[in-house]
């Protein structure tokens, strides 16, 4: 026995659209992300040389966010590149750096002369430890600009640095407290073994060598010292 056909059901009409008014009033719903930790600069700067201090170059900014417990972009919003950071913390002033090395030379009249090359043996050695992480930084630099304009800087500042110690070898010649010789060679010589120095702790680490830094640079100058003057380096 045939069934007769069974006619579907009509589709449910779609709900009533709601009045824009009442669209616009509707709160929407935002996710809670809660606040950034806020840390200040003086802290930031504290921590992030502590990480350049046991890492040398190869700290990173993310590095130094984790240990103070922030975004790295945090730290892009106050300092425009790893070496800026860098600078910052280290409290590094290139300017008044050279400034403090000049000066060092410029005691030659109170200083013997090789105490004046000592000292400044010594303050070459501390400055570079800073001052070569800052240039391996901007040397990776991407800014084309900075980069010229950081080679420029480091040229004046060398220049300066070299025409001051030049100056002094000069004078020690005169005086007879070494024998006759080629004041830029000498200041070169000098110069390139503390800068030496500088480049093996800072790529070998504790492998650089069994002299701390005062001791390597005593040795440097009694070394140039007697070769100079033909005359054994004192004890």
């Amino acid at each position: 026995m045939a069934h007769p056909s069974r006619t579907p059901d009509p589709p449910s009409p779609p709900p009533p659209a709601r009045p824009t008014e009442e669209l616009a009033q509707a709160p929407l719903r935002v996710r809670s992300r809660g606040r950034p930790p806020v840390i200040s600069t003086e802290r930031l700067l504290e921590v992030a040389r502590q990480v350049f201090l046991e890492l040398g170059i190869r700290a990173t900014t993310s590095e130094v966010a984790s240990r103070a417990g922030i975004a790295e972009g945090t730290i892009f919003h106050r300092f425009k590149s790893k070496e800026e950071l860098f600078r910052a913390a280290m409290n590094f002033d290139p300017d008044a750096e050279i400034e403090s090395a000049v000066a060092l030379l410029s005691r030659s009249g109170e200083l013997s002369f090789r105490q004046v090359l000592l000292e400044f043996a010594e303050h070459f050695i501390e400055m570079g430890r800073v001052a070569l992480p800052v240039m391996m930084m901007s040397w990776s630099n991407p800014d084309q600009q900075l980069c010229s304009e950081r080679n420029s800087e480091r040229t004046t500042h060398y220049s300066r640095l070299l025409g001051a110690l030049c100056g002094v070898f000069a004078e020690g010649i005169r005086e007879g407290h070494i024998g006759p010789a080629e004041p830029e060679v000498l200041s070169r010589m000098l110069i390139g073994s503390l800068h030496h120095f500088c480049m093996t702790e800072l790529f070998m680490g504790g492998m650089s060598g069994r002299f701390g830094h005062r001791e390597f640079a005593r040795h440097v100058v009694d070394v140039l010292l007697a070769a100079g003057s033909g005359s054994r380096a004192p004890e």
